[in-house]
């Protein structure tokens, strides 16, 4: 590798033509698939499959001309002396982009089975800040798209000597320092563990529909079914049918759940190098992304009782993007053990906690607060039975305090797990009943603090705080006034400290 790599105009690799061709046949095809079943179903003419036929080879060609025009007329390369990244694309109207080093948010790499079956990868440039990926490259080789992400992750945050000497030696910079990889096992605990309840809902969408349909035929046949149900067998079979039936239904929604897991993070793979986090994950689009600490805007680690005793956790990392982009912006890595959690925290954060440490809870009044949003669903069901008239009130009794108890103590759970903590250099914010929350981000990395405090706070001298960082907001209410002291503190912090985050 030389210092002019990609520094002269160049094409994607040659199998791109029938990548960008059976891309577009198969955008054609979902775009007529209402008359590709209508045919299917009432079965053309033998003159009309002729047209078919013959249609079909006229697009085709001229498919496939587009694509070869496509693939000529699609060049990128990086200007060095402009330190930019330039596209060019387009077959009727030609566009030119480009991209100074500055701004590139995110590169990395991705491929979809297609993609994989032809042997190429597509390349994404992001830019923090955009609705959409500024630049794609859908058919690159995986030797090039390598020393491409390898030149970019160096050059968008500085264009040095340093860059050029790593590469005229043909050292490699990026040594690997330890590697997590997600075996099979526990891609099996993830899938059980994360989405066991998903079989409950369905258990009760099935049954619910079920009652409905049975409800409405048996206002019609009312007499046929009285019939039918004295030869059912006594209540204990009947309840064993029913649990037999339950254990099938939750089996097949934790068998698709573990499935969806696989597809998702098949052969997961983090390593640290000396200067970011190798992500590496997926069966259906294989996805690989470098992550540098300074692009960090906000981390999660999220687990619960069951993931704890397997010693499971989630780590979600939220980049700088736009508002409307956020959620994609959030890259998530499960199934990482304690230790490796660890590693990520202290690659990620240099600098560790240290100094002062001040917690702060919410006022009681939030609680107050969410524990008569809770109850308003059994005022509001208490109106619709007795105009309804669905269920007796010993029955709507039942129901609505077995809703009240679950909600009070949920409330007051959730409302114990709350905490804020602000220390030197992060603020911490921690939830959760069942799924236990840790947000953290670093000060000085923080946009802007919004405080407000509605009428009824005064009198308990409490606020309302949103921190607003590049990778989402993170919220904390009915808090008391003690903490404007530590958000002075953290202004002080965000202004004196020179440090790039983008």
């Amino acid at each position: 590798m030389n210092s002019n790599l990609f520094g002269v105009p160049q094409r994607q690799s040659e199998i791109g033509i029938l990548l960008i061709f059976l891309t577009r046949i198969f955008n054609l095809l979902k775009g007529f698939w209402a008359i590709i079943v209508y045919f299917l179903f009432t079965g053309p003419s033998v003159e009309t499959l002729v047209y078919i036929v013959t249609g079909s080879g006229v697009i085709s060609v001229l498919v496939l001309i587009y694509s070869y025009v496509y693939y000529r007329r699609f060049l990128f390369h990086i200007d060095y002396e402009n330190q930019e990244f330039v596209l060019q694309e387009g077959v009727f109207n030609t566009e030119d982009i480009a991209i100074p080093f500055d701004r590139i948010q995110q590169v990395y790499i991705k491929r979809s089975i297609l993609q994989r079956i032809l042997n190429v990868n597509s390349f994404v440039i992001e830019t923090a800040g955009s609705k959409k990926e500024e630049i794609s490259i859908k058919a690159i080789s995986h030797e090039k798209a390598n020393q491409l992400l390898a030149i970019l992750i160096k050059v968008k945050d500085k264009y040095s000597e340093e860059i050029t000497n790593t590469e005229t030696t043909g050292e490699t910079p990026n040594k690997q320092f330890w590697t997590h990889e997600l075996s099979f096992l526990t891609l099996l605990k993830i899938g059980i563990s994360t989405n066991y309840l998903r079989g409950l809902i369905l258990i009760v969408a099935f049954f619910s529909t079920i009652y409905n349909e049975v409800r409405t035929v048996s206002e019609e046949h009312s007499e046929t079914i009285q019939e039918y149900l004295n030869e059912l067998p006594g209540p204990m079979e009947s309840v064993s049918i029913f649990l037999f039936i339950a254990v099938i239904v939750l089996f097949l929604s934790v068998l698709i759940t573990v499935a969806e897991v696989f597809i998702k993070y098949f052969n997961l793979k983090l390593t640290q190098t000396k200067e970011s986090l190798e992500l590496e994950m997926g069966l259906k689009t294989n996805t690989k992304i470098s992550l540098q600490p300074r692009r960090v805007q906000l981390l999660q680690v999220i687990t619960n009782p069951v993931q704890k005793w397997l010693n499971l956790y989630e780590v979600r990392i939220s980049l700088a993007n736009s508002e409307d982009e956020l959620q994609k912006s959030k890259i998530k890595i499960p199934g990482l053990d304690q230790a490796t959690v660890a590693k990520v925290n202290s690659f990620l954060y240099t600098d560790q906690l240290s100094g002062f440490e001040e917690t702060f809870s919410p006022d009681r009044i939030l609680l107050m607060r969410h524990l008569i949003i809770a109850l308003i669903p059994a005022l509001v069901s208490y109106f619709v039975v007795f105009f309804v008239d669905a269920l007796s009130f010993s029955s709507w009794l039942l129901l609505v305090g077995l809703y009240t108890v679950i909600a009070v103590i949920w409330q007051i759970l959730m409302f114990r797990s709350l905490s804020l903590i602000i220390s030197e250099d992060f603020i911490y914010k921690k939830h959760g009943v069942w799924n236990k929350t840790e947000k953290r981000f670093e000060i000085y990395k923080t946009q802007s603090v919004s405080i407000f405090q509605p009428l009824w706070y005064k009198k308990r001298n409490l606020v309302n705080i949103i921190f607003h960082t590049a990778g989402g907001d993170v919220s904390f209410r009915a808090v008391s006034k003690n903490i404007l002291p530590f958000i002075n503190y953290m202004f002080y912090k965000i202004e004196s400290n020179s440090r790039s985050w983008m």
